[in-house]
């Protein structure tokens, strides 16, 4: 699952980067079918206008970079590194100006355990800052786990409306605590852990694996 919500992969040993991508109809959510392309455009237009202002009157070296359902700003020299406190600025202007556009609501705090909220006009949205940019995804990470839940239930001949459940989930993730902590939404539908690198997420893997040959 990558772009938050928006891009599955599944393994092929027969494709160069053995990662074949999946149909959006053969995996999204009720819920995420009734997102329009037009509301998602009109909130990706409010987002790349606020990024511009914000690259604009902090003058930041950046480049604004618009994808199908994202938009965000990047370094326009890759050696030259935006300082942190203009990104995470970058992502507060930005999540409130569309928040307040009525356009999208970033749905912090908020129960995902419970049935998602109504979509209709209103959009969610994921503004994060990534170490070295900031970007503004269509869904959020409880989306793209929620995802995963239901295709691999589906996968294992899980029962029709069963999907994984929480307790049976574990995110890792390195983005808990920023304004733009996009792995922290991942908590509301699942285990979540927090790391600092790689080789912490081998370590815990591995803690993990010897945990539950223990009870085997």
């Amino acid at each position: 699952m990558g772009g938050e919500a928006n891009y599955l992969f599944e393994l092929d040993p027969t494709v160069p980067h053995l990662l074949a991508p999946v149909s959006r109809d053969r995996w999204l959510t009720p819920e995420m079918a009734t997102w329009s392309d037009a509301g998602i455009a009109a909130l990706l237009d409010v987002a790349e206008a606020a990024l511009r202002d914000c690259v604009r009157s902090m003058n930041l070296p950046a480049t604004i970079l618009r994808k199908d359902r994202a938009v965000g700003i990047i370094p326009t020299d890759p050696a030259v590194r935006i300082p942190r406190e203009s990104l995470e600025e970058t992502v507060l202007v930005v999540q409130k100006i569309l928040e307040l556009s009525a356009l999208g609501y970033a749905a912090e705090g908020a129960d995902r355990s419970a049935p998602h909220p109504p979509v209709g006009a209103r959009i969610p949205f994921c503004a994060f800052n990534g170490g070295r940019d900031v970007f503004v995804d269509i869904g959020d990470k409880s989306w793209g786990v929620t995802v995963c839940q239901n295709w691999f239930a589906s996968r294992g001949g899980a029962a029709a409306g069963e999907p994984i459940r929480g307790e049976n989930t574990l995110h890792v993730g390195d983005q808990f605590l920023s304004a733009g902590s996009n792995d922290f939404k991942a908590r509301s539908v699942g285990t979540t852990a927090w790391i600092a690198s790689p080789a912490e997420t081998v370590e815990l893997l591995d803690e993990l694996a010897g945990m539950m040959d223990g009870k085997a």
